[in-house]
């Protein structure tokens, strides 16, 4: 975190960041925005629909078991 931010804690970042509440709620907030359908299979079919991936890029191995 020194390396990125130049400093040791996210409380010395910003004090909201000491609260793990906050902490947990803006990373979920921005998990949202990155996938507003989550990472499960309607997540892939959101990112194939909305050209944000190529389904052939994204699977790498189907099988059936």
């Amino acid at each position: 975190m020194k390396i990125n931010f130049g400093v040791e804690t996210l409380s010395e970042l910003h004090a909201s960041l000491n609260n793990i509440d906050r902490l947990r709620y803006l990373i979920g907030k921005i998990y949202k925005n990155i996938h507003p359908f989550g990472q499960g299979i309607l997540g892939v079919i959101h990112s194939v629909q909305t050209k944000q991936l190529e389904l052939h890029d994204y699977v790498h191995t189907m099988s059936k078991h």
